[in-house]
């Protein structure tokens, strides 16, 4: 299955973290969470999963998905989600092959 990580240096890891998961609890356009614990968060997004993870001062993205073209476009929805809420930090999402 295609997958894309990043890693975002910041010291608000855990608060990006506790925040995208209160935000995602109400299922917003359709999507589900699937799991979430201390530091980590797991969402459908209908037709691919995107983990968001807190590990110290780092916050890491993982999008997967059945297909490289959905692979795409579900991290660019992800990656414009994350810089919306972080644009104060200023953190900009550069995935990777995961």
């Amino acid at each position: 299955m295609p997958a894309l990580e990043a890693h975002l240096d910041t010291p608000r890891a855990e608060r990006y973290l506790a925040q995208l998961t209160s935000h995602l609890g109400h299922g917003p356009g359709g999507l589900k969470v699937l799991s979430t614990a201390a530091d980590e968060l797991v969402v459908d997004l209908g037709t691919a999963t995107w983990t968001v993870r807190a590990t110290g001062d780092q916050l890491v993205l993982r999008v997967e998905a059945g297909d490289q073209a959905e692979l795409e476009q579900q991290s660019e929805r992800v990656a414009h989600r994350i810089e919306q809420i972080a644009r104060r930090d200023a953190l900009r999402v550069d995935w990777r092959q995961g």
